[in-house]
């Protein structure tokens, strides 16, 4: 699971997979910071490249981008906040969003011992 943040109104998207974040999310949107992205546990992730996004004149391209653990950011659970709504993978209400990151955070510890 893949979850997407909209900087702009707060609204955080669950996706089952990162490919399907990053078809929602166009690479202009991604560049421009009104994305941020993190792993089921919460974990920050980041968009890498593979194409870029092309602007020229009045036309712009939106690149491919494929997202991987970032190595600093700040958590979902941190941004929790910022969440004014949540949509995707069954999920309807932050309290829904908490429970399942507690979960998920318990889960990854445990495969890591």
């Amino acid at each position: 699971m893949v979850f997407a943040l909209h900087t702009g109104d707060g609204g955080l998207l669950a996706f089952s997979t990162g490919a399907e974040a990053a078809a929602h999310c166009t690479g202009i949107e991604v560049e421009d910071s009104r994305w941020l992205f993190f792993a089921e546990d919460g974990s920050p992730l980041e968009a890498r490249f593979q194409r870029p996004n092309r602007r020229t004149g009045p036309f712009i391209v939106s690149g491919s981008y494929v997202l991987v653990r970032a190595l600093s950011g700040l958590w979902l659970q941190e941004r929790l906040a910022q969440v004014t709504s949540v949509k995707g993978c069954g999920l309807s209400a932050v309290p829904e969003l908490v429970e399942l990151l507690k979960i998920n955070r318990s889960n990854r510890a445990a495969r890591n011992e």
